[in-house]
């Protein structure tokens, strides 16, 4: 993987293929293997662009800093940093939050956004962790500095990487990508509970925000029991992407459990909002020998 400084912190990604931009971002807790299938069938007409999130994966892990307003601050810098003047993003969870707040912030550096299971306050606490998720926020400011020398170790990542998953069959026909997700440190997680409020921004949505939009699709997995589907069904009433989908027999992991669908909706949607030039396609889809 390559890197990237952003700050004191290295941030690890990939990069594949040639064309219009497209950045992926993973969910809390993995890394940016949730999207390999993804990121294999776009790379194949588009330049695309994988992260890891500082705080997982290849990234660095520094002791404090995991707000939302950061990791937009990072994304923006990214951006600058590659010569991307504007990309489509697909992001899950709090990558999708980070994704619809750099297009709020900076319409014009996003072409389109694939937002699963997008992470608000409103879904975050309505989902079956909300009330650890209040106890946690609501606990004395011990501070992320103090579970700075805390981490899961590898082992106890597939137990709770199991309630992503809406059965056990799913979970364990995608053990392989999960084995593949490095452990974390719970300072990550904390930093993200703990900045919980700054999340509220992303249920209310105004005319003159949808106007400055640029295309969002939502992807929601009906069994998500980390966030709740029956909030984000709420929030795209505020929201109001121009396409919504609800998936059955999907939990917080749409793009694992059903792969090849999340990628059909994905591709579709961008060639739709963002196609792609005949001269940025590949000479075998051109006809080209």
């Amino acid at each position: 993987m390559q890197r990237f400084e952003f700050e004191d912190t290295h941030v690890a990604y990939l990069e594949h293929g040639s064309g219009p931009a497209v950045v992926f971002l993973h969910n809390a807790g993995s890394s940016h293997v949730i999207w390999r299938s993804q990121i294999e069938a776009l790379a194949r007409s588009r330049r695309v662009y994988a992260l890891d999130l500082f705080g997982y994966g290849e990234s660095g892990r520094p002791d404090d800093g995991y707000s939302l307003d950061r990791y937009a601050d990072m994304i923006e810098l990214f951006l600058a940093d590659r010569g991307i003047a504007s990309a489509a993003f697909i992001g899950n969870c709090l990558g999708s939050a980070i994704s619809l707040t750099v297009a709020r912030r900076a319409p014009e550096r996003v072409d389109a956004v694939v937002a699963c299971n997008p992470l608000t306050e409103s879904t975050a606490l309505a989902g079956d962790l909300g009330p650890l998720a209040r106890l946690a926020r609501h606990t004395p400011s011990i501070g992320v500095r103090a579970v700075s020398a805390v981490s899961m170790p590898h082992w106890s990542v597939g137990a709770i990487v199991r309630f992503w998953f809406s059965d056990g069959k799913a979970f364990a026909a995608a053990r392989s990508t999960v084995d593949d997700i490095a452990g974390w440190p719970a300072r990550a997680l904390l930093g993200l509970v703990k900045d919980l409020k700054a999340y509220a921004a992303l249920d209310e949505w105004s005319d003159d925000d949808r106007a400055a939009l640029p295309p969002v699709c939502t992807i929601w997995g009906e069994g998500n029991r980390v966030l709740s589907a029956g909030a984000g069904r709420a929030l795209n009433q505020k929201l109001r992407p121009a396409r919504a989908e609800f998936l059955a027999r999907c939990g917080h992991v749409p793009m694992l459990e059903n792969s090849r669908e999340v990628t059909a909706i994905i591709t579709e949607f961008l060639d739709e909002h963002v196609p792609v030039a005949a001269s940025e396609m590949p000479d075998t889809d051109r006809g080209g020998s």
